[in-house]
């Protein structure tokens, strides 16, 4: 996505409700967002999204596999 987009705001949202191709998530539905520079993500952007919620009426948080298996290595990391 951060190919595609380029430059600006990228709006990291889990996959309970994915919104359509381009669109911009539910407020409810993203996690946070980065900062964008020629397609590559710029290091101390990330900006948490007070309105994200861990469960809403369209179910449970579910995370992509790629940002699971991060924070999956980031948790085994902490407990090392």
């Amino acid at each position: 996505m951060a190919q595609w987009q380029k430059q600006g705001w990228l709006h990291v949202g889990d996959e309970r409700h994915p919104a359509p191709w381009g669109r911009i998530p539910r407020p409810e539905d993203i996690i946070g967002s980065v900062l964008l520079e020629n397609g590559e993500i710029q290091a101390g952007t990330y900006q948490a999204m007070p309105a994200y919620r861990l469960v809403t009426n369209k179910g449970l948080m579910k995370l992509s596999k790629p940002l699971e298996e991060c924070l999956v290595d980031a948790a085994k990391a902490k407990m090392k």
